[in-house]
């Protein structure tokens, strides 16, 4: 039973409190102090560092949807194989906006303790995503 319940709370975080906008849901959804890791912002913690964590990319991408492929849960796990479609709107990264559409895959693992939200790692194609902004050279296929 715990693992549809931890499956339900991770993907309500991707489907409404990120896509939605229901930042309020993490009072629900997360332990006071869970622990973010994230490798543009490192380790943080509580639900104040996990609502940064959504604003910080809504404001550079006004518009997004995560489209949810594979959901995974084993014990207190849950790991979430998804597609972020976001269109970068605002600076990022102390880059303007480009106005393009990007398409995102990621990796999730969350992990819950008495119910709740304990600990969040986020796994997007960060390389790609800086790739698709022109921020990086676009990757080459190996010859």
């Amino acid at each position: 039973m715990a693992n549809e319940a931890y499956t339900l709370a991770a993907q309500r975080i991707f489907t409404e409190a990120n896509d939605g906008l229901r930042y309020e849901l993490l009072d629900e959804l997360c332990h006071p102090d869970v622990i973010i890791h994230d490798p543009f912002s490192g380790e943080q913690r509580g639900i104040e560092a996990f609502r940064g964590l959504l604003a910080f990319f809504r404001q550079a991408f006004g518009e997004q949807r995560t489209e949810l492929h594979l959901t995974i849960a084993d014990g207190d796990y849950v790991a979430i194989f998804h597609t972020h479609h976001v269109r970068n709107t605002g600076s990022f990264l102390g880059n303007p906006p480009t106005g393009a559409l990007v398409v995102v895959p990621g990796i999730e693992l969350f992990r819950f303790s008495g119910g709740k939200l304990a600990e969040f790692w986020r796994f997007d194609a960060d390389v790609s995503l800086l790739a698709q902004l022109g921020m990086l050279p676009a990757v080459q296929p190996a010859a």
